[in-house]
Order: C-alpha cells, then structure tokens, then sequence
C-alpha cells in the first residue's frame, strides 16, 4: 500500500472515532434533557395538602409558613401524593423519646449485670458440685447445724419463760395481790427477762426463716444444676 492509501485510511478511523464521540455525546444530551423534562413535568402544577387547625383539609400551590413543621403532602396535577412530609416532633415528644431510650439503655445495662451475676453462679455451681447427691449432702449439714442452734434456742426460751413465769408470780403473791407496787428490783428482774424472751424469740423466727430459705435455695441449685448439665450433655 502507498503512502496515500494509508494516510486515506488514517482519515477514515480518526473521523469515525470522532463521529462516535460525538454520536456519544448527544445520547447524554438528550438523556439529561429528557430527564429534566420529566421533572419539570412531574413537579409542574405541584399543590400542597394539610389539615388546619379546624380539621379542614386544604390544599395550595404555596405551603403557609405556619405549616412547614406540620404534616403535609405535595401533590402533582394529577393528584398524585409525591412527597409527605411527617409533623416536626415537639420538645415534649422529643424529651419522651430521649427518657425511653435512657430507660431502655438502663433495662439493658440491668439486664447485662443479671447475667453476668448468673453466669458467675453457674460457674460455681458446676465447679463446686458434680452431682445433685452432693448438693443434697451439703443442704442436709447446714440444716444440721440449724437445728441445733434451734434447739439452744427453744431450751433458753424454756428456761426463760420458766423463770419469767416464777417472777411474775412472786410479784403477784407478794405485792400486786395486796395492792402494793412491785419493788425496783423485781420489777427490773421482770423487763430483763421479759427483753431476753422477745429476743429468743426473734432469734428462733430468724433460724426458722433460714431453715425455708436453705431448702428454697436447694430447690433452685438442683433445678439449675439439672438445666447446665443437660445442656452440656
């Protein structure tokens, strides 16, 4: 081939490339303008909707300013709802929304330390026993131990009513019975073991109290102890 034959056919590929650049460029032309087209005709013609404050609906092509923190829609010329906008949350509204989630952050950090706790238990738990035999072994020494600090504390409550009772019946005989007032000593004898009784007596309601609370707690460690096994199993 020539020199002129090629340089015709570097004209022809330097003027195609051209004319697709150009072809190219017109494509997006008319693409954007189509599209800008297709704006101005959705939003041509636009209304706004609202509701009043008497519960009216009403329409304009202009939003009032008094409703531009108040619901409303936008419309086409069709009728056709374009956008809606929902009613600026007031101060209240956004106070209440502030202390729920400060609520519910507490429930959650609450409900973290729970778990953590359980888990700490059910870790000891399972480190400490092997069985529910020896949970039931261990409920059984502790309550034990209990009743026999039980029956200390019957046999002083015993012994202290007894002695209460002789006392009260001396001060009986000797002086209320004829009318004369119980001397200091007897009477302050009286308060000292009338206090020791009240108190024995909260002490014997407390060990029993104790006794629920160890057999309620036996329960719960067996119930719990059969669920962590069984998963583990």
């Amino acid at each position: 081939m020539t020199l002129r034959g090629q340089g015709r056919n570097n004209a022809v590929r330097i003027e195609g490339k051209n004319l697709h650049f150009r072809l190219t460029l017109l494509s997006v032309m008319l693409l954007a303008l189509m599209l800008s087209a297709f704006s101005k005709q959705t939003t041509a013609g636009a209304l706004y909707k609202w509701i009043d404050e008497n519960g009216q609906i009403r329409y304009s092509d202009r939003l009032p300013p008094s409703q531009v923190k108040k619901k409303h829609q936008q419309l086409n010329s069709q009728g056709v709802v374009l956008t809606t906008k929902e009613a600026a949350k007031s101060d209240e509204e956004l106070a209440a929304e502030a202390e729920a989630t400060r609520r519910l952050e507490e429930e959650k950090a609450k409900q973290a330390k729970l778990k953590e706790a359980q888990d700490k238990k059910d870790q000891v738990l399972l480190l400490t026993f092997s069985s529910e035999e020896e949970l039931g072994i261990v409920r059984d020494n502790r309550l034990d131990v209990l009743d026999s600090v039980i029956q200390l504390i019957n046999k002083s409550i015993n012994s202290t009513q007894q002695r209460l009772d002789e006392l009260h019946g001396n001060a009986d005989a000797l002086y209320l019975s004829k009318g004369k007032e119980v001397p200091g000593g007897l009477a302050q004898k009286i308060e000292h073991f009338t206090r020791k009784l009240e108190n024995r007596n909260a002490q014997l309601a407390s060990k029993l109290d104790e006794q629920d609370k160890i057999n309620q707690q036996y329960e719960k460690d067996v119930a719990r102890f059969r669920e962590l096994t069984t998963e583990t199993n």
